[in-house]
């Protein structure tokens, strides 16, 4: 509880209004669903026996996950817990990894290739990708795996592969590949939501609620103690990467365009990373 704290001290103040908002949305949702569950529950389960029943019904769901896959066109997030809500768990996850891996290899070549400019575009709104370009020049496969395993938003780090060149596709195919099982535990709320629109006594809608609360207690943790692990290893390649070129002199030749997608925080990060090198160190 304590590294949550210092975490949340250390975060800009922009960052924990950000923060300090979207938990305040999400209780506020919370209430709302408990308090209208059963209208809630009844709405949907006619569309999700509907879907299920269809014979190709999963390519609906396909489709709009992998369509969602590219930024930013919304959906991914939703898509992924409906798949758990309308398979149950765990045969949704067969559907959520296919056409999740399915969508990120789409998205991938749809930025490398034929929207390159346009996804360059998109991550230049993102500063942390220059640190990011950085910590995969010098750790590789490793720092790749890491941030797909991380709760960075799963479109978004699509297109941020897709405009670094010196990442193929065989290797974000494959971090892709062995991050997704984190699935697992989305289509598991997802079911624990499904449950809701049954007929059950009371203990066994407590139980319900118990588990859905626990599964996404144990979301928010994994994903907390993710970022930070993976935060400090891209951290600490960023800064090593950084030194090197510092000592070789090739720092002020550093051209970003090469390696990430936008250069309009190249000198912003430099100068924060050499100057964070004792902490880190």
């Amino acid at each position: 509880m304590s590294n949550i704290i210092e975490f949340f001290r250390e975060m800009p103040r922009r960052k924990k209004l950000t923060l300090l908002l979207t938990s305040i949305i999400v209780i506020v949702l919370t209430i709302l669903f408990f308090i209208f569950e059963k209208p809630i529950m009844r709405a949907l389960a006619p569309v999700a026996e509907e879907i299920r029943d269809l014979k190709f019904g999963y390519l609906i769901i396909g489709g709009i996950i992998i369509a969602s896959s590219i930024p930013p066109i919304p959906g991914y997030g939703s898509m992924i817990f409906i798949c758990g809500f309308i398979y149950g768990f765990p045969l949704g996850f067969a559907p959520a990894y296919i056409f999740a891996l399915l969508g990120a290899s789409f998205s991938f070549f749809v930025c490398r290739s034929i929207c390159l400019g346009y996804a360059r575009k998109l991550t230049k709104k993102k500063s942390n990708f220059q640190k990011l370009a950085l910590a995969i020049e010098e750790g590789g496969f490793k720092i790749i795996f890491l941030i797909r395993l991380s709760p960075f938003p799963f479109p978004w780090s699509n297109a941020f592969f897709g405009t670094i060149q010196t990442v193929s596709f065989w290797k974000f195919f494959l971090a892709t590949a062995l991050s997704l099982p984190k699935l697992l535990i989305y289509i598991f709320i997802g079911s624990r939501f499904r449950n809701l629109t049954e007929e059950m006594d009371s203990t066994s809608r407590t139980i319900n609620y118990v588990t859905l609360a626990v599964g996404s207690v144990l979301l928010f943790f994994a994903a907390w103690y993710i970022y930070r692990k993976m935060n400090a290893t891209v951290n600490a390649a960023a800064v090593k990467r950084l030194l090197q070129m510092e000592e070789s002199g090739s720092l002020d030749r550093l051209d970003l365009s090469e390696i990430d997608s936008s250069e309009i925080y190249a000198d912003e990060l430099v100068v924060d990373e050499v100057n964070e090198r004792g902490k880190l160190q």
